[in-house]
Formats: C-alpha cells, sequence, structure tokens
C-alpha cells in the first residue's frame, strides 16, 4: 500500500483521537446494572436463548456501543426502546458491548484518507441499486471480468465502517456508494477505497442507493438513499451535498425503509416495511397497526405521486377484551421489479401480524405504475400471522392465535422471458419454496418447488438470481433437519438442474459455525456467487454446480484504507456481491438472526483479478 499523504496521515490521526475518546468513557456500577436491567425487562425475552428472528446476546455485543445505540434510537431496536431516557440507552449499549457509546460530535467528522478532486461518475460500468436491470435478475452480463478471472479473485482493499445490517454496495463509473445503519453513506472510490465524502443521515440506511443523472445537481448526477425515518434523500452524487428531501413516506412509528428503490422514467418507487412484529414486549403496547406499502416520489423534486398500501383496509380494533388492533402486516421488504412492457410493478409481501384475515400477506402484487392501483395480487400462503416473540399456543396479548410459521418473502420478484417468448415471474420464499408465476394470468402459479425446510430463519431468505436459462435459489435452512445449499432450476419448468449443500467449513465454537446461505446470489455469466453465514463466499459454475472458487471474508485481519488495523469481516447475510469494471464489492459482517459470538465487524471488501 502506499504511503499515505500528510493531509490523510492527520485525518488519520484525528479520526483515531476521537475514535479513543470515546471508547474511553466509563461506566459507573450504578450505569452498568441499569443497562443490565434494561436489558433483563425489555430486551431477554428475545435475545436470551433467541428463536424466530432474533440475534443473540453475544452477537449483539460484538456490534459496538454506537451501533447499539443507533439501533435503539432510530434503527429496528426502537420499539423496545420506546420512553427510555438518553442516559438508559447509553447504559443498555454499554452493558452490551463492555464499552460505552462515543460523546456525542460538535462538528463535522474528520474523513480518513481523502480522495483527491475527480472520480468519475457514470452509469456504466455500474451495479446500480439492488439489480443491475429493472427485471432484478441480479445478473450483471458486463462485470469485467471473465470465467477464468474468478479463481484469480484476491482482496485488493478494505475499508472498515460501523453499522449493522448495511447497504449493498452501488457501483456508478469511478464511485461506490453504501449506507450504514448508523445513519452513514459513504462516496469511495472504486480503484482504491479512498473517500470522497460522507453524509450523516437522520436514521439507519439499510437499503442500496440508486444513482441516476439529474439535471438539478451540481455534478449532473444523484444518488438516493432512504433511511428509517421513513425519508428519501436526493444527493449530489459528486459532492453529497442535499438537493430534496421528501417528507416522511410513512406516520407510523415502526415503520422503516430497507428495500432499495426503483427508479424508471423519472419516478421512484419506494417500498415500506416496518419492525411492528418486535414490537409486542413493549409495555403497554397495542398492536398491530402498521401496513406496507409502495410510494411513488418524482425523482427530480420528492414530490409524492402516489401511494398504495397492500393491505387494503384500514386496521380496527378486535378481540373483546384484550384490546388488538388488524388488519396488519404486508411489509413490503425488497425492491420492487419493474416491467415496462405490461406497466406495472411487482413487490413481494411480508406475513400479517394479527389474526385479522387479509389476502395480501405472503402475496406477489402487482401495481400500475401510473396509479398505483392494484391490478391483480396472489396469495400463496393463508394465515401466515406471526410477530416475533410470541409463544406457540395458547392466548397472549398481541399474539396471533396460532401463530403463523413466518414465511413471508423478503427476497424481490424476477421477470425472465422464456425460449417461446412468454414471460414468467420467479419468486422465493421463507418456506424454501421457489415459484413460477404468469404475469398475464393474475400470477398464477406455473410450478412450485419445495427446497428444504424453511421457517423463520430459513427457506428464501434476501434474493435469487437468474440467467437466461435458470435461477439461483439459495437457502439458509439452518440447524438440525435444515437443508443449507445452493440450488439450479430450470426457468420454464422448475425442475432441479444441481444442488450443492454448504460445505462444512472448519469453525470454532460459539464463532461461525452456523450453516446456511441466506444472502442474495449474485451472478455474472457462468458464474453464480453465494455468501454463506460463516462468511464464505462461494462461486459455483452455473453448468453443473462446481465450486470454482471459495473465499473465506473473515479468515485474514486486513489493515484498512480508511486506517483501522487487523480488522476482520464475518457473516455473510442480508447483501450479495456486485461487479462492475473488473471488480467484486462484498459487505462482511452481519449481526443477524444466525449470527454467532465474535461474528466480525463491518468490512467492505473490494476484490480485483490477482489483487492488482
Amino acid at each position: 500500500m502506499k504511503p499515505l499523504h500528510r493531509t490523510a496521515l492527520v485525518s488519520v490521526a484525528l479520526g483515531l483521537a476521537a475514535f479513543i475518546a470515546g471508547l474511553s468513557q466509563a461506566q459507573t456500577p450504578a450505569e452498568t446494572a441499569r443497562g443490565e436491567q434494561l436489558f433483563t425487562e425489555r430486551c431477554a425475552s428475545c435475545h436470551v436463548n433467541p428463536k424466530d428472528r432474533a440475534p443473540p446476546k453475544a452477537a449483539l455485543a460484538n456490534l459496538g456501543p454506537d451501533t447499539v445505540l443507533q439501533a435503539l434510537k432510530t434503527g429496528i431496536m426502537q420499539p423496545m426502546a420506546s420512553g427510555l431516557a438518553p442516559t438508559d440507552l447509553s447504559s443498555l449499549a454499554a452493558y452490551l458491548t463492555g464499552k460505552a457509546p462515543s460523546a456525542p460530535t460538535t462538528g463535522p467528522v474528520p474523513i480518513v484518507n481523502p480522495c483527491p478532486a475527480g472520480g468519475r461518475i457514470s452509469l456504466t460500468p455500474a451495479w446500480n441499486g439492488w439489480s443491475p436491470d429493472l427485471s432484478n435478475s441480479r445478473l450483471q452480463p458486463n462485470s469485467g471480468l471473465r470465467g477464468a478471472d474468478v479463481p484469480k479473485l484476491k482482496v485488493k482493499w478494505t475499508f472498515a465502517y460501523p453499522g449493522s445490517k448495511n447497504s449493498q454496495v452501488t457501483v456508478a463509473g469511478d464511485r461506490l456508494f453504501i449506507g450504514a445503519t448508523t445513519g452513514t453513506v459513504y462516496s469511495l472510490n472504486a480503484k482504491t477505497g479512498c473517500t470522497y465524502w460522507r453524509y450523516d443521515a437522520p436514521g439507519a440506511v439499510r437499503a442500496a442507493p440508486v444513482v441516476a443523472r439529474l439535471a438539478a445537481a451540481p455534478s449532473g448526477y444523484v444518488v438516493y438513499i432512504s433511511d428509517f425515518t421513513q425519508t428519501v434523500h436526493a444527493l449530489d452524487a459528486a459532492s453529497g451535498r442535499v438537493i430534496w428531501s421528501s417528507p416522511k413516506l410513512e406516520n407510523h412509528p415502526r415503520a422503516m425503509l430497507t428495500g432499495a428503490a426503483a427508479l424508471y422514467k423519472d419516478v421512484l418507487y419506494v417500498p415500506v416495511s416496518s419492525s411492528e412484529e418486535v414490537a409486542i414486549t413493549t409495555p403497554g403496547y397495542i398492536c398491530c397497526s402498521f401496513r406496507g406499502s409502495v410510494v411513488a416520489l418524482d425523482a427530480k423534486t420528492g414530490r409524492q405521486l402516489w401511494k398504495t398500501y397492500t393491505i387494503q383496509d384500514a386496521p380496527h380494533t378486535y378481540r373483546p377484551g384484550q384490546p388488538q388492533l388488524g388488519p396488519a402486516g404486508a411489509a413490503v421488504w425488497s425492491s420492487p421489479t419493474i416491467d415496462p412492457k405490461r406497466g406495472v410493478l411487482y413487490v413481494t409481501t411480508g406475513d400479517s401480524y394479527t389474526d385479522v384475515s387479509t389476502n395480501r400477506a405472503d402475496a406477489v402484487v402487482a401495481m400500475d405504475l401510473r396509479t398505483g392501483d392494484v391490478k391483480w395480487s396472489n396469495q400463496v400462503t393463508e394465515n401466515d400471522n406471526f410477530v416475533v416473540g410470541c409463544p406457540r399456543g395458547g392466548t397472549v396479548a398481541n399474539c396471533p392465535t396460532p401463530l403463523g410459521p413466518d414465511h413471508d418473502f423478503g427476497s424481490s420478484i424476477i421477470l425472465r422471458t422464456l425460449p417461446n417468448g412468454k414471460d414468467i415471474l420467479l419468486a422465493g420464499q421463507k418456506s424454501s419454496e421457489a415459484y413460477g408465476l404468469d404475469p398475464d394470468q393474475n400470477g398464477r402459479i406455473l410450478w412450485r418447488v419445495k427446497l428444504g425446510r424453511g421457517g423463520a430463519a430459513g427457506g428464501v431468505e434476501w434474493g435469487m438470481a437468474a440467467d437466461q436459462s435458470q435461477v439461483y435459489v439459495a437457502l439458509a435452512d439452518p440447524g438440525a433437519g435444515g437443508n443449507p445449499s445452493l440450488n439450479a432450476l430450470k426457468i420454464a419448468t422448475g425442475e432441479i438442474a444441481w444442488k450443492v449443500p454448504t460445505p462444512k467449513a472448519e469453525c470454532t465454537p460459539p464463532r461461525r459455525c452456523t450453516q446456511g446461505q441466506s444472502a442474495p446470489v449474485s451472478a455474472i455469466p457462468g458464474i453464480a456467487f453465494s455468501g454463506a453465514i460463516d462468511g464464505h463466499m462461494r462461486a459455483y459454475d452455473t453448468a453443473n454446480g462446481n465450486i470454482i472458487w471459495d473465499f473465506d471474508t473473515a479468515a485474514e485481519p486486513y489493515d484498512t484504507v480508511n486506517g483501522v488495523k487487523a480488522a476482520r469481516g464475518g457473516t455473510l447475510d442480508a447483501t450479495g456481491p456486485t461487479f462492475a469494471g473488473g471488480m467484486m464489492y462484498q459487505h462482511s459482517g452481519y449481526p443477524g438472526v444466525m449470527a454467532t459470538a465474535n461474528s466480525g465487524q463491518n468490512l467492505l471488501m473490494a476484490f480485483s483479478v490477482d489483487g492488482k
């Protein structure tokens, strides 16, 4: 690595000094006791002996105090922190991690390893948002990599940053854009990892950024960022300066934006999901009232054009003597898929939160691009009524009865064309089922294949990839009786072309011993890439499933380009690799449902042929 410029060395010193100062704040015994009390009262029921989707306490400890604090303030744990004072939040973060959160900053945070001026922004080469195409195939036809190059991929540089469930990397020319659940958005150089700018959003950023041309932007390009305050921000792609911020897309206090927006003809289609599923243990909380939606924004101004709820009826009170609201749920976790030929977008929905019947949870829904009107919907699983932390059996406040299997959709629809010219929709569900559906017959199921056990943390979690003939389906399915694997199905029939179980990698309990492939699959022609919970990224020959490259992202420590020493990666989940300009980019480190203790730090890892 080349010596740092003097300005960069000053920035490194300032950044490290602030980091050390933040971690050196000692907790008093009273504050530690308070943190333990709050954890017992508000968190232990889900995170001690965890079930469903809650990560274990040991995984939380590895996040770092600032990340935990952000999750409690504006992230997914906000419901659990409702009504707590700032000192309580700090005590809880310190108790879980053993370190006090950093002191609040009073000025701009110094950039470590700043880039020189320049850095071309372009839509080619690019991986823009969730997929390089509107059909969400996650196939990059112009990666700059050949099949023969893949076994020679090595780490070129790494970048360390805080956060938990951080966003997938967007590539636009010489620029990378990535967001963190601390709310920080970074623009980096694609070849070196130096930093052009950072922007601190008011809420966590988990959705992949989207880049586009915009005349109102000084550079001519804009990057759209969605955060957990239910707001979309349009930033100048060259400088990070705010061009506009939308009004809140949803007023429900548990709403959040997790799926990448889809951009088509100057309209930004934004999916809305929620954390209300984890709010049931909040004292006095009456569940549930959130409804998933898609919001269309004018990409030039942020003005709302239309909003369509996935559940038609507003929630009402039911269950006499034990107040509860419904219908609720059907969150949209993933990125919409655009179908220009039919003038519609497709989304998949999450489960229902209550006993009140709804036919659009666990469903595929088609909406008119211009008006938002629902053209059709197909519910593939009925009565999947589920919230996190409920016992199976008995009637408990805020809990559906009986409790559903939690087989919702977290992955996007893929639109593909068959050799006969007919189009087909491909869907993957947490039930471990994959589907082929007919877009011309209201989503009629053409084929349906059960590939594994499925469950709350099983089946297809975050996404599939497809080329012209096959769809590549990764299964999480951890634990006894599961079927973690990568599967190739023929698009026309659903027939299994090949199936490769997740290889058993060496591990040291309790670290990285969980198997499963819950991260979304990405592909280049002839090669499918699938990440595993144990931190291994593997490349599969799409002709036969042979593994041609296997890289453990958490095996070695790295000195990062932004001055962090001996940083390690960890679990691979929720985001897949992205490709452009002969490079591959992968986020390593995700303290999700199946992460174990010491799951690693958050690293952005950039790969090139022979690391050059």
